[in-house]
């Protein structure tokens, strides 16, 4: 005799998963895969339609619950500042311009400068009434021996012109200033009127004698205060040398052999003070 039934091991059965009526005509009323008792046809069939829909009902129920319990920690783990509607933005839009602060504030302030040095106007351009260019005198020697320290710094010429300079001065049996050209305070080149002031110096009588002279050398000393660190003085007096070197050249018509030299920050002409260290000098040198 024949028995139709169902198998309802729906966990481990593949015949119960799919739902199959199962026929036997002789043994045991079991599951020929998993041998589990069956469920005859006619109980199987009214089982069948509560059991598996809510089979499938349950696996849905548990995804969604899974999706909002990942939902929920991510939202804690990661909470999100609420917008403002756009009434709210024009709103604080319109307060911040009237303030003039800005809507968010820089978490770290701007350093604040230092007040900038009040410049005073630099010192009036000077001319020896009276030449010293005896090296015996104290000031020449000195400066003669800083400038042979200082020939080898200059960046502008080759090697084999600063070994002439060094023998030029070196072996001078001359050598002293002539002229004075102060500058303010972070200036490095002589204005648009200094050209004309220059050369109405250098013309002066007291010079003729020396601009005459096609073997005088003039040696252009370029000095800074002593604020600041030392390359950046060295930097502000060999502008300022070369700025007044190119003048001479340029405006003044001098065509004697010129050298600019680099003498960085100093306090030989004042060490109480910073103004009167701001200078570029005129050195004659006559060989």
């Amino acid at each position: 005799m024949k028995r139709q039934g169902k198998c309802e091991n729906y966990a481990s059965c593949l015949l119960a998963y799919r739902n199959e009526t199962i026929t036997l005509s002789e043994g045991d009323f079991v599951c020929p895969e998993c041998k589990q008792p069956l469920v005859p046809l006619t109980e199987a069939a009214k089982n069948a339609p509560v059991m598996i829909p809510s089979i499938i009902v349950g696996g849905i129920v548990a995804l969604i619950v899974i999706g909002a319990a990942a939902l929920w920690i991510q939202a804690k783990r990661f909470p999100t500042k609420p917008t403002a509607s756009p009434l709210e933005q024009a709103q604080a839009a319109l307060e911040n311009q009237g303030s003039l602060k800005p809507l968010r504030e820089e978490t770290t302030p701007a350093p604040s400068e230092a007040p900038a040095e009040p410049e005073s106007p630099p010192m009036p351009m000077t001319a020896a009434s009276a030449p010293n260019l005896d090296l015996q005198n104290s000031e020449n020697q000195q400066v003669k021996i800083e400038v042979l320290k200082r020939i080898d710094l200059m960046p502008t010429i080759s090697a084999e012109n600063k070994d002439k300079l060094y023998v030029s001065v070196e072996r001078a049996r001359q050598m002293g200033k002539i002229v004075t050209i102060p500058f303010a305070s972070g200036k490095t080149a002589l204005g648009s009127g200094d050209g004309e002031k220059l050369k109405a110096t250098i013309n002066s009588p007291q010079l003729q004698q020396l601009l005459q002279d096609p073997t005088c050398v003039f040696v252009i000393l370029g000095f800074a205060d002593t604020k600041g660190d030392e390359k950046t003085n060295l930097r502000i007096s060999q502008e300022r040398a070369q700025s007044v070197l190119n003048t001479l050249r340029d405006k003044c018509d001098i065509i004697n052999l010129m050298h600019a030299v680099a003498m960085g920050g100093s306090s030989l002409f004042d060490p109480q003070g910073v103004e009167k260290n701001r200078v570029a000098e005129i050195w004659a040198v006559l060989p």
